[in-house]
């Protein structure tokens, strides 16, 4: 029976849900009361944590097989404490607390009102909001049934007002932004999870999960095992995004254009979804993913997963993004569309590394279908003599289109797949490297750099710096061919003036230090006889009584190479080194191998002169 443990709730009374706990055979639920914002701890001490087995006996259930769509007899088996693993079992790792809100049928951040003793969640849309909702997404409520219904729900929630609850009556101790507490609220609501879980804390893998479990329990939908979602296929990865080119060059009013969400697209759009992969109907078995013959996808019915991420993903691009880039936007808008691109992005990549998530063959669908997509795309652009230069995972470069072909390609593709390509930005100048890197200059003369090791976060500032002045000089020859090539000619004197600060030792060491993540525990690596740069420096921090571990960024810099107890080394951990010991011709190398990356698809030719250490030929 339900209780409440603080003060007496009226029939009718309203409260926010954000919070559940479970402990010695009770649950609890936190509540704030609207509108005074009072917190009520709701107890429950009749509900007990149960897992679903065909070994124990229990209390005879019977559940829907997610992959048949069949009903199962089961045995719900109930606990008190923590459930021990057991083989063969489903639901064993659920959440108590996390389990009586699915079976209630809660919602986290959610007004409820109490109705018979009972919290029942109250997202009714007012008529206005209702209208809108009919406007934007009526038209597939007939084609998807599935989808429009977890839409409607979802946009029911997000719809819903944010209370502003002061944050000591949330237990959230931790100080952040307007946009991270209504980035939390949304969550909790999206995701169905306390609002402790969701306040600055972006494990999207949990977000799905948890979506996942509550549309199942909801539906009576047995909790597929880490063992069934495998399809009995184990393999760690699966075959990647597509990428075409680049064509390496200088390029003037390059356009780029691409998918929009376009591994959310696939698993829309082609159906994509846990049970959906190797369906057991044998007349979708000649409906096979493209590459992927051993693969087919169900014609029959409709996925779950790939419902859900259709109607998250309509929600952001046809409710949200539109309305986030109206001049004067609400902030919480512009929030609610980057989350839900968070959201969007991740979820192709659970199905590959995420256990209880994780679906090999679903994934391997996945990405084929984005490829099929692509290079259709890119052939598409070619037949039209679009010139594309380069393409990768979800983009297309086309040199110097006019607005009508750009136009004619997307109303094309879009056409055929069901998926949004879309214009992105325009570059005045874009050089195209032999790898899967390049820049850009916008129009406005702000450089975009994408891939290049010079502008890695791990590259020595003094090498960033340089590089930025470089971009500085190429923006201002953006609008033509011929000012390019004037500003180019500026390029040696940067260079030149850098390399004399490094023969100087004028540099600063902070701005020579190279910054890098171990790996790996440094005392393992410590055995071998030659060590990687970054366990040289762990290994002297380690003479210092420092303890560095995995996962820990190591300062180092360059210097001239040394020895020390039998070992070799050749840098330092920037705290024990100085100006004297850097090693400037290796800096200088590095430098030029950096820039040579850039420069070269510019017909820029870099030399190293031993004497003067640079010289332009």
């Amino acid at each position: 029976m339900l209780r409440e443990a603080s003060f007496l709730v009226s029939e009718n009374e309203s409260a926010w849900l954000v919070g559940a706990s479970y402990r010695a055979g009770q649950v609890t639920l936190r509540l704030i009361t609207s509108p005074d914002f009072e917190p009520i701890e709701w107890v429950d001490r009749d509900f007990r944590p149960y897992y679903l087995t065909t070994h124990e006996h229990g209390e005879p259930v019977k559940k829907v097989d997610l992959f048949t769509g069949k009903e199962v007899n089961l045995q719900k088996v109930k606990f008190i404490g923590k459930s021990a693993r057991r083989p063969g079992g489903w639901e064993l790792d659920v959440d108590p607390s996390m389990s009586y809100v699915y079976d209630k049928r809660l919602r986290f951040g959610i007004l409820h009102r109490l109705r018979n003793n009972v919290w029942v969640p109250d997202a009714t849309l007012s008529n206005g909001l209702l209208s809108r909702f009919d406007e934007l997404f009526g038209r597939i409520e007939q084609r998807d049934p599935l989808k429009y219904s977890y839409l409607k729900e979802v946009y029911s929630y997000s719809s819903q007002p944010v209370p502003r609850i002061p944050e000591g009556k949330l237990h959230l101790h931790e100080a952040g932004s307007e946009e991270d507490y209504y980035n939390a609220f949304l969550l909790s609501r999206i995701a169905n999870l306390p609002i402790s879980r969701t306040y600055m804390n972006y494990s999207v893998s949990e977000w799905i999960r948890s979506m996942l479990n509550t549309y199942y329990r909801a539906h009576n939908i047995l909790i597929p095992n880490a063992e069934e979602l495998n399809l009995g296929d184990t393999r760690k990865q699966v075959t990647g995004a597509l990428a075409i080119g680049p064509e390496p060059g200088t390029y003037f009013n390059m356009y780029v254009l691409d998918y929009d969400s376009l591994y959310p697209g696939c698993i829309d759009v082609f159906n994509l979804s846990y049970e959906t992969v190797q369906c057991r109907h044998s007349e979708c078995v000649n409906n096979r993913v493209p590459g992927q013959p051993e693969i087919h996808v169900c014609t029959r019915r409709r996925g779950i997963y790939s419902a859900l991420v259709g109607a998250l993903r309509d929600l952001r691009l046809h409710f949200y993004k539109p309305q986030s880039k109206k001049e004067g936007a609400d902030s919480n808008v512009m929030a609610a569309s980057r989350l839900l691109k968070t959201f969007l992005v991740s979820c192709y990549g659970v199905t590959v590394r995420i256990r209880g998530l994780a679906s090999p063959l679903l994934g391997e669908a996945i990405t084929a279908y984005g490829r099929q997509v692509l290079q259709s795309t890119w052939d598409t652009a070619k037949r039209m003599d679009l010139r594309p230069k380069y393409s990768d995972t979800d983009s297309l470069f086309l040199e110097n289109p006019t607005e009508d072909e750009t136009w004619k390609l997307i109303q094309e593709v879009g056409g055929k797949f069901g998926l949004q390509l879309a214009y992105d930005r325009v570059y005045s100048v874009c050089v195209l490297s032999t790898i899967k890197a390049y820049f850009g200059i916008l129009p406005s003369g702000r450089p975009v750099i994408k891939g290049l090791a010079i502008a890695k976060s791990n590259s020595p500032r003094f090498f960033q710096e340089t590089f930025r002045q470089c971009l500085t000089q190429l923006a201002i020859g953006r609008r033509s061919a011929t000012d390019f090539e004037t500003a180019k000619q500026h390029l040696p004197g940067i260079i030149r003036k850098a390399v004399q600060e490094l023969r100087n030792r004028t540099v600063s060491l902070p701005d020579l230090e190279y910054r890098v993540e171990l790996r790996e525990e440094p005392h393992e690596k410590f055995a071998s006889r030659r060590l990687a740069q970054p366990y040289q420096a762990a290994w002297l921090l380690m003479r210092q009584g420092k303890r560095p571990t995995r996962g820990d960024t190591i300062r180092f810099v360059k210097v001239q190479p040394f020895r020390l107890q039998g070992r070799s080394f050749t840098v330092k951990p920037t705290s024990q080194a100085n100006l004297m010991e850097i090693d400037i011709d290796d800096y200088a190398v590095s430098l030029f191998a950096s820039l040579s990356q850039v420069f070269e698809p510019m017909n820029i030719k870099l030399k190293m002169n031993p004497a003067t250490l640079s010289d332009f030929v």
